[in-house]
């Protein structure tokens, strides 16, 4: 769950900190105070676009960093992601922060490491999920409308769409080989000189598994070997003659010569003489230790080159063929078996044909499978919604999973063979009808907040945002929500941007945000709420007042929520 979000920078907030508990966290605040500038940073977190104009007017960039505690997290789908992107938790902890510049450019990082936004948009979707007014649009759009039922189907309805989904991959290969050996002559030519062809470039590579990995710790040693013979060679052409060029030794040597002839004249010159002497001995025996660490090195320059051609050659077929050495030989082997099949195309399609219509019947009697799945838990959807409904007050709406099968030149789509789509019905004798023809803004929130409260159960992200859910209803609708919050609350971290003093007195965990301004300068700031200023918080939003009277109706309000 989000246990810290830090905002530097953002909009009117110059240095904010807030810090959810478990439960319901509710942030209130007067009209304008920016109270959905907290969902806004998190969506930064999340991987929305990002622009310069959100950077506060006195600074040159702003900030946002989010502190998610994932030791509670076992998704499958969530752990395996984090292994495919190399992203190691800290103390059970990711820290995602996100600067944005003044040119609108940004930088993402988790747990330090700069990340793509594409990383961050998949990473935070496991944790957090933020639902708004204009978010309710995911009730109108189809699509989402089926992925709901999927969502609500749980772990049986995904396991027969697993089975379906290997079968139609299994079927749209079928039916695309069968289609390519169905083409001209002169395309089956092509298809298998370039088959022949990428063969024999695999074949030359001379490939193994694991040979990558060996070639490049090959050549890190070939490169260590190398800078100590560039060192030890220089050294040693300095030592030694080169051609017209002499060494220090010699050098050395002459001098020696002509001070040993000129030492009986000074007897200091004598103690220098011996002196030297010595320092030739020595570099004589460096020069001859030099040579045989020379001599003892395993480094061949040819071969060097040999393993940065096989490397690079590597990156060539990876680049064709496939992202590892393991995919580029399935590729051969599956081009081998390509290959051969053109010597018999008739036998190969006639197979090809008898194993298309075996996987059709499964995939028909699998589909009818998955079907008869989803039918009885749009049956158990459609009777939770509307029960969920008629407790938001919404006692005679009516709500339908609507199935249409898909044409026959159509039949197998990747969600199944009926196209899904929600219908509702706000009042006695109106018919069904899609949601996005009929329903309002306030019917909208609240059947997201249904729709969400019996998926609770079933949903793998633990934290859960309601930007201001509220917004056109009232009185005991806004009752009703405030349980259904609370009542989420109890399986996830829910926040929730309100301006109804219900949500406010049912709340775990209250915020205030408020303006002030300094020097002609406006800034928010967010307040953690105690019980005294939380009474007098719900007392403001039921009257607008903190008198006696108020404050004692706001009291009675927090206790009915505590009962």
């Amino acid at each position: 769950m989000l246990i810290s979000l830090e905002i530097r920078d953002f909009a009117v907030i110059s240095h904010a900190i807030f810090e959810p508990g478990p439960g319901l966290n509710v942030i209130t605040g007067e009209t304008g105070a920016g109270k959905s500038l907290l969902v806004d940073a998190l969506g930064l977190i999340m991987g929305d676009k990002a622009s310069r104009h959100i950077i506060r007017s006195d600074s040159d960039h702003a900030y946002v960093e989010a502190v998610f505690d994932i030791s509670d997290m076992h998704d499958p789908a969530f752990i395996t992601y984090l292994k495919d992107t190399d992203i190691e938790p800290e103390e059970g902890k990711l820290i995602i922060s996100r600067k944005v510049n003044a040119d609108g450019k940004s930088v993402a990082r988790i747990n330090g490491r700069t990340v793509v936004l594409a990383i961050l948009r998949q990473l935070s979707s496991f944790m957090i999920d933020i639902h708004g007014q204009n978010d309710t649009q995911i009730i109108f759009d189809e699509n989402k409308n089926r992925d709901l039922l999927y969502s609500f189907g749980g772990s049986a309805v995904a396991e027969i769409k697993a089975r379906y989904d290997s079968l139609l991959a299994d079927y749209k290969d079928i039916v695309l080989r069968i289609r390519n050996l169905s083409k001209s002559p002169e395309m089956l030519k092509q298809r298998k000189e370039y088959l022949e062809f990428a063969v024999a470039e695999i074949d030359e590579a001379q490939l193994v598994p694991g040979i990558e990995e060996e070639l490049t710790a090959m050549k890190r040693r070939m490169a260590v070997s190398g800078n100590i013979m560039e060192a030890l060679s220089s050294l040693r052409e300095s030592l030694d003659d080169s051609g017209d060029t002499r060494g220090v030794m010699s050098l050395l040597s002459i001098d020696h010569s002509l001070l040993d002839k000129v030492k009986a004249e000074d007897g200091r010159i004598g103690d220098i003489a011996d002196r030297l002497s010595s320092l030739i001995l020595d570099l004589e025996s460096i020069g001859d230790d030099v040579s045989a660490l020379i001599d003892e090195l395993d480094f061949d320059p040819a071969l060097k080159d040999d393993v940065d051609r096989r490397i690079s050659k590597i990156y060539d077929l990876r680049s064709k063929y496939g992202s590892s050495v393991e995919e580029i030989l399935r590729f051969r082997e599956d081009a081998v078996k390509e290959i051969s099949s053109f010597d018999d195309d008739k036998e190969v399609l006639a197979e090809l044909r008898r194993r298309r219509h075996e996987i059709e019947q499964e995939l028909v009697s699998v589909s009818e499978e998955l079907s008869g799945a989803l039918f009885a838990k749009a049956a158990e959807m459609e009777q939770g919604i509307s029960k969920e409904l008629a407790d938001l007050e919404m006692p005679h709406a009516r709500f339908k999973v609507e199935f249409t099968p898909r044409p026959k030149d159509r039949y197998f789509s990747s969600h199944g063979t009926y196209d899904i789509r929600f219908m509702f019905s706000a009042n006695p004798g109106q018919e069904l009808k899609p949601l996005s023809t009929i329903v309002s803004g306030g019917e909208a929130s609240r059947i997201m907040l249904a729709i969400r409260n019996i998926l609770s159960n079933c949903d793998n992200v633990p934290s859960l945002i309601f930007d201001e859910i509220d917004m056109g209803v009232s009185g005991k609708a806004s009752t009703a929500i405030a349980y259904k919050l609370r009542s989420i609350g109890k399986s996830h971290q829910v926040l929730c941007v309100s301006h109804t003093s219900q949500i406010c007195a049912a709340a775990d965990n209250n915020f205030m945000l408020t303006k002030e301004f300094v020097q002609d300068m406006t800034s928010a700031h967010v307040t953690k709420l105690d019980d005294g200023s939380k009474m007098l918080e719900v007392s403001r939003l039921l009257s607008g007042k903190t008198d006696e009277e108020s404050v004692n109706l706001a009291k009675n309000l927090i206790d009915q929520f505590r009962i």
